[in-house]
Formats: structure tokens, C-alpha cells, sequence
């Protein structure tokens, strides 16, 4: 397992797209829109809103490009001869994942601190861990999710598109909803997107109450194992079959109650 995640971290830092999308796009948005607006009020919103867009596109849209890729070269085919179960697999792509989230987390956390002048507290930091935590598991499974369904790259792109996106514009990671459309409000309280930045806005704040950040953390948590669970069952080791074809083979066989 360990084997799998060093290479699954070496493979993240020579690929160009992961570089961008996990590193170059959450500090170049936090330091852009930061000095731009210039507002310790809207630094504090900011820094919650790149570090869980960061955990969005990276663990969801990365994620699935990445399993789509190594599906398609076959790469997949020899592990499934090994006994390394499904979610044995996934686990170990989610904490290589986890690593590079929270090493761009850290850095984010500190040039907020430094040039943006966010004050956080240790509760706050040790909450801002576990949600980070939960979250990733939550959007790398996703990720998975997306690259099961798809049948290749251009596929794969649309539908982690079609699952991402409206997660961010539903959630108030940049700017408020309380002007926004009731039904804009009820679709963002059905993804977990917006309990994670709802968790993670609570808890950036100089007086952090626990009930502002629990309550939406558990409800990520449950979204999580169920995420877990989709990407675990609708998994395939190669290019052959489809999603549906392995949640079929989960359901129980109709029994032939035909007389002879």
C-alpha cells in the first residue's frame, strides 16, 4: 500500500495538469482576489473558499482523469491479479491525495496568515484539519465516481464537469445566496459541497462555535461513506463492461420459480 501511494504522488508531481490545478490555481486565486479586495472580512471567506474549491477540482476532476488514464493503459489489469482488494486501492489513491491537499493547505494557511493578515486559532486549525480530512475522502471518491461512469477522456471530462461546477455556483465559497433563488438554495443543500464550505467557514473564524462547524461536518461525513461505497461498487479494473454492469452484479439474481 505504501508502494502505491509514493507512486501515486510521484506520478501527481510530474503530471503538469495536478501541478496546476492543486498548487498554481488555489495560491495564485488566494494571493489575486486577497490583494484585490483587500478586506479582512472577505480574506477570511476567501481562504475557506480556495482551500475546499482546492479539494473540489483537484480530488474530483484530477482524480477521475487520473483513474480514467491508468484504466486505459491497462495498468489497472495488473493490479486486479494481485490481492489488493477495490477499496484497499482506493484507499491508497486518497491518502496520496490527502498528502498533497494538506501540504497545499498548509501553504495556502500560511500566506493567508502572513500577507492577507487572517487570524486563526489552534481550535480553529485542528477543525480545519479534520474537515479537510473528511473532505478529500468525500471528493476523491467522487472523483472515482466520475471516471467509473465514463468511457473516456472526453467523457470523462463532461460528466466531472456536470458534477463539479454546479457544486461550486450552489455553494457560497465566494459570495453569498441570500439574494439568490430559493431552488438555487434547496439543489446546494443536496450536494455535500456546500456543508463543506459551510464547515470550513465556521471554522476560519477568530470565535469558532462547534455547532456551526459539527452540524455540517456530519452531514459531509454521511455523504462521505455513501460516496465511499458508490465508488467502491461501481469500480472496474479495465476498460471492459460498465458501472451498471458491476451494480447489477451487487443486487441479488432473480430466482426462476418456473415448474419443470
Amino acid at each position: 500500500m505504501l508502494i502505491i501511494i509514493r507512486t501515486m504522488l510521484a506520478g501527481i508531481f510530474r503530471d503538469v495538469h495536478s501541478l496546476v490545478w492543486n498548487i498554481i490555481f488555489p495560491i495564485g486565486m488566494l494571493v489575486g482576489l486577497g490583494l484585490y479586495f483587500n478586506n479582512p472580512v472577505y480574506s477570511e471567506q476567501l481562504l475557506a473558499g480556495v482551500l475546499t474549491t482546492n479539494v473540489l477540482f483537484g480530488s474530483t476532476m484530477v482524480t477521475a482523469f487520473y483513474v480514467m488514464s491508468h484504466r486505459n493503459r491497462g495498468i489497472y489489469k495488473l493490479l486486479r491479479v494481485t490481492p489488493f482488494s477495490t477499496i484497499a486501492f482506493i484507499g491508497s489513491i486518497t491518502a496520496a491525495r490527502t498528502i498533497l491537499v494538506l501540504l497545499v493547505s498548509s501553504i495556502v494557511i500560511v500566506i493567508s496568515v502572513l500577507v492577507l493578515k487572517v487570524t486563526l486559532s489552534a481550535i480553529g486549525l485542528l477543525l480545519m484539519l479534520s474537515i479537510l480530512l473528511i473532505g478529500t475522502i468525500c471528493f476523491t471518491a467522487i472523483g472515482f465516481i466520475a471516471a467509473n461512469f465514463s468511457k473516456d477522456e472526453s467523457n470523462v471530462n463532461m460528466i466531472s464537469n456536470v458534477i463539479s461546477f454546479p457544486m461550486l455556483f450552489t455553494s457560497e465559497a465566494f459570495y453569498s445566496l441570500k439574494s439568490a433563488p430559493k431552488w438555487i438554495e434547496i439543489l446546494g443543500s443536496l450536494l455535500p459541497f456546500s456543508y463543506f464550505v459551510e464547515a470550513m467557514t465556521a471554522a476560519v473564524q477568530k470565535q469558532v462555535i462547534l455547532a456551526d462547524v459539527l452540524i455540517p461536518l456530519a452531514i459531509l461525513t454521511g455523504f462521505t461513506i455513501i460516496c465511499v461505497i458508490i465508488s467502491a461498487v461501481t469500480f472496474r479494473w479495465d476498460t471492459e463492461g460498465s458501472a451498471l454492469s458491476r451494480i447489477k452484479s451487487f443486487l441479488p439474481k432473480k430466482r426462476n420459480t418456473e415448474s419443470l
